[in-house]
């Protein structure tokens, strides 16, 4: 599965969901669910309407409050980011609300995952956290490094903040050498090159793949004072 890279307001996700963009995808969203049920049998059930109460909440009280919805619809969150992450991959947020792609390159999943043994043993405690995030998922309000549902078969909507960004680009610039295997400067260099090499046979993903697309995502991210959202 391909993680598509996306530039966001500097607060992240919360920033992309303006009451036009929810208006959008709430409709999109009930129409996906109910194109092919028979008339009259096209309520939601249970859990894809308590979907749509969330987006509802958001719509009357903000985006923000999605960092702290009512305990009635925290169990919908994670429902919600794996259904945008669908309505924002497929482009069905229509041209006037355009998500703008940071970077052409675009990882798979397994990519990702496998540049976490280099990024673990090269990089500071921050952005082995953030990059959680990437691999994994993530919820406005959680804390980093803390996931939402980590080490899910599917892997949520994650994003950085602009500030967040930042601290990934330099820390990459000043562990990680560049391409085309973006290998450790110093210290654990050879250990972190065979680990590299087992965990990659093992997930068959290539870190430097996952590491160029980010590069590059967090130089435009940097220059243009915007977050990054990853969707797949």
């Amino acid at each position: 599965m391909d993680v598509c890279i996306f530039l966001t307001p500097p607060e992240g996700l919360t920033g992309l969901l303006t009451p036009e963009r929810l208006t959008v995808f709430r409709a999109w969203f009930i129409h996906e669910w109910t194109q092919d049920a028979p008339p009259g049998e096209q309520e939601l059930e249970e859990d894809l309407q308590a979907t749509v109460t969330l987006v509802d909440h958001l719509l009357q009280q903000g985006a923000s409050t999605l960092a702290r919805p009512p305990e009635r619809l925290q169990g919908s969150v994670v429902d919600l980011l794996d259904e945008l992450s669908d309505f924002f991959t497929r482009g069905e947020h229509g041209e006037d609300h355009a998500l703008v792609l940071a970077t052409d390159r675009k990882p798979e999943d397994r990519d990702v995952q496998a540049a976490e043994a280099v990024i673990g043993s090269a990089c500071p405690e921050r952005t082995r956290q953030l990059w959680r995030h990437l691999a994994w998922g993530r919820a406005p309000g959680m804390e980093v490094g803390q996931g939402i549902g980590l080490k899910r078969q599917v892997p949520s909507l994650g994003y950085w903040t602009a500030t967040e960004a930042k601290q990934v680009r330099e820390d990459l610039r000043e562990h990680l050498g560049g391409p085309p295997d973006y290998k450790p400067v110093r210290g654990m260099a050879r250990f972190t090159s065979m680990l590299q090499r087992g965990l990659s046979l093992a997930s068959r993903g290539d870190p430097a793949v996952a590491l160029d697309a980010v590069t590059h995502a967090v130089d435009r991210a940097a220059r243009e004072g915007s977050g990054l959202l990853f969707a797949r």
